[in-house]
């Protein structure tokens, strides 16, 4: 699926005649160029705090008040390098040994579903949305509080957005304007169910700005025929939209930087 996100990717950067690197500069306005990559810090700052949860800098001698809680690199992707620490020892116990990103400590989100919303805004009308999918993360363990992600065997990803009429859709999209308006994202939250999602009961537990992967592409249930018109249709979105990104925001050597970070969150603790 990867190679043909890239394949469509780059041929509608060369009918369209953008440049396919302004990829790698969709959200640039939200890149923290003095760390060097978009901090999960600055990120929980643009959440509404309805929707927030609590976290801050991992710190030793500030025992966390419940439990369990995650222990995250302040950048990292696909769930790479998450903890989860179920008690006051495992807490004492936890030692960064890979001190090039800093750990973040964020509070379990303690609904029972979790879902992925996946959007490429409009780059007409950037109040619109022309992609919106939601994907329930399901997990096949007893796990109360699990780490889902592509790398959990447990985990697995089930497509719901034609579970949602257009109304229910509009109304996800008003919440996600409540967002700052980033070109492409997928944002992971819990809610206890469908009616709460669409009521606004949720907590979101992450946002993944640089080269969020189309999660539901990874529902088996879904057809190869289905998937690829998805990517060709939406890869036309995503060309048009990375060149609405103003020039001013530009970051160099934004890839090399994301690659050196990812294998870094990616060290096992």
């Amino acid at each position: 699926m990867t190679f043909r996100l890239i394949f469509h990717y780059i041929i509608w950067s060369i009918r369209l005649g953008i440049p396919p690197w302004y990829y790698f500069q969709i959200n640039a306005e939200w890149y923290n160029k003095k760390k060097g990559f978009y901090s999960k810090i600055d990120m929980d700052a643009r959440i509404p705090k309805k929707w927030r949860l609590k976290q801050g800098y991992f710190d030793k001698n500030n025992l966390p008040e419940t439990f369990p809680v995650f222990l995250k690199p302040e950048w990292g992707q696909n769930s790479n390098g998450i903890i989860k620490i179920n008690n006051k020892q495992d807490f004492l116990n936890f030692d960064p040994k890979n001190g090039k990103i800093p750990y973040i400590l964020q509070y379990a989100a303690h609904e029972e579903k979790e879902y992925e919303i996946f959007y490429i805004r409009d780059a007409t009308n950037k109040k619109c949305l022309s992609t919106l999918n939601i994907t329930q993360s399901l997990n096949r363990s007893d796990e109360r509080y699990p780490v889902n992600g592509i790398h959990n065997k447990e985990t697995v990803y089930q497509d719901i957005t034609q579970d949602f009429c257009e109304k229910e859709l509009d109304i996800l999209q008003k919440y996600l304007q409540e967002l700052p308006s980033f070109r492409i994202a997928r944002v992971g939250l819990r809610a206890n169910s469908k009616t709460e999602l669409l009521l606004g009961f949720f907590h979101i537990i992450e946002i993944n700005l640089f080269a969020p992967f189309p999660i539901h592409l990874l529902d088996d249930s879904v057809s190869k025929k289905t998937k690829y018109k998805f990517i060709k249709d939406n890869m036309k979105h995503l060309v048009k939209v990375s060149d609405t990104t103003p020039k001013q925001h530009f970051n160099r050597f934004v890839f090399f930087r994301k690659i050196i970070k990812h294998y870094q969150s990616k060290t096992k603790q």
